[in-house]
């Protein structure tokens, strides 16, 4: 039973709600990425940790971030339909807050495996709160309103993953100086915990200003196994076309989480130190950001047939590109530019359609879903990069080649499929 207002009643773009959202999303996405980059920078060539998890060991990095979210995604997505998806939200940022100690003392320490550990306990926190905080927007905006709120929402979480990368590169280059036999010392030891603790307090802040909403579906059974909920849901969602909008819209990051391993080993390609490979991500994620802006604005249902797949076309040139590119910095950054500006054409259109055509009262179980399952695009990509790297010796860089034949041929395949399937929001 759907107990919230319908759409029609729900508020305008900037609402209370929504700028609570935009807020703990951007502090989530912050501390999310300062621990996990720092752990890949230190992984990374020449890393502290480089010697425990081995060549393209930022890969395996990856698997094990991306195991909460494939596991838990779609019970996540359960719990959002059957309680408050704002009172979730609260308990998700306390249970931060814990976590968030834990992580500082295992940096502190210098421990790889207490710092994985301390990783994929922020990954279960965050792997609950993906489908609330993408089903929430439903219930905060106008359904005319959804392309600029994901756009918007898209922007501030690039944002956030640019300030994460930048403090992340800041304080690993301090925390890796610090290191003496083995272990950081003095002050640099705590500074990754310093600034996760000030993105997760802030996170909490903000969380505590969202209104509050109705369960959608209170009557909904807890299942506590993941996988019948991702087996009914996926199901309900083959006979529309939620199904190939998931498929579509996961590829991506099964492609940037290939793209995300690879740019910290451009600190050796490119001569540079790990802040300074920072801005590169900082560029790409400012691109992306504006990308999302644009398509959000420009999105309407005629138009979709044409943006996804120039958005895959788009990232299929800038990858192949950046895969022949030779060994320059600001060449590397422009090109990592037009990779950012193409991405928004290719996924806001995506994800807004998700949100219009998933029903309201299993709108959770759908987001949880589709969530899961691009964390496990999100780990073949993983695979994918420590395969190349580890299992044949690819040179990073020219990892991008190989991403972007992919991508070449995800614009051909959404591009006739939307040409047979093009139809207007419901």
């Amino acid at each position: 039973m759907n107990t919230s207002e319908p759409n029609s009643a729900r508020a305008p773009l900037w609402n209370r709600g929504f700028v609570s959202l935009l807020f703990t999303q951007f502090f989530e996405a912050a501390s999310d990425n300062i621990i996990k980059d720092t752990i890949v920078f230190a992984a990374a060539v020449a890393g502290p940790w480089e010697k425990v998890f081995g060549e393209g060991g930022s890969g395996l990095i990856a698997v094990i971030f991306s195991a909460p979210f494939i596991l838990l995604s779609a019970f996540g997505g359960r719990i959002a339909d059957r309680y408050s998806k704002s009172r979730i939200t609260v308990i998700l940022k306390t249970l931060s807050l814990a976590v968030c100690a834990l992580c500082a003392i295992e940096f502190a320490r210098g421990s790889a495996y207490g710092a994985i550990a301390a990783l994929v306990a922020f990954a279960t926190v965050s792997s609950f709160f993906g489908p609330v905080k993408y089903g929430m927007i439903a219930e905060l905006v106008d359904t005319k309103e959804l392309s600029r709120a994901n756009g918007i929402l898209n922007m501030a979480t690039n944002v956030a993953v640019i300030v994460g990368g930048i403090v992340a590169g800041i304080v690993v280059t301090d925390w890796k100086d610090s290191f003496v036999d083995g272990s950081p010392t003095g002050v640099a030891a705590w500074h990754p915990g310093i600034a996760m603790a000030v993105a997760v307090v802030l996170g909490f802040l903000t969380c505590l200003t969202l209104p509050k909403l109705k369960p959608q579906n209170p009557s909904l059974p807890v299942d506590l196994n993941p996988f019948s909920t991702y087996i009914a849901t996926l199901r309900e969602m083959a006979k529309s076309p939620l199904l190939a909008v998931c498929a579509a819209w996961t590829f991506f990051y099964f492609v940037a989480s290939v793209v995300l391993l690879i740019l910290p080993d451009y600190s050796s390609f490119l001569a540079v130190k790990d802040n300074e490979t920072a801005l590169l991500k900082a560029g790409l994620g400012v691109a992306i950001g504006v990308g999302c802006v644009l398509a959000a604005y420009l999105d309407s249902p005629a138009r979709r047939w044409m943006f996804v797949p120039a958005g895959a076309g788009g990232l299929a040139l800038s990858f192949i590109l950046l895969g022949l590119a030779p060994p320059n910095y600001w060449l590397t950054m422009g090109l990592l530019v037009l990779t950012g500006l193409t991405a928004g054409f290719y996924i806001i259109p995506l994800q807004s359609m998700l949100q219009e055509y998933a029903p309201d009262v299993s709108r959770g179980r759908v987001l949880g879903t589709a969530n899961g399952v691009s964390f496990l695009m999100g780990l073949l990509g993983g695979v994918l990069f420590f395969a190349l790297r580890g299992g044949v010796h690819m040179e990073s860089h020219r990892v991008f080649l190989v991403v972007g034949g992919l991508c070449a041929a995800a614009a051909w395949v959404t591009l006739a499929w939307l040409r047979r399937h093009q139809r207007t929001a419901p």
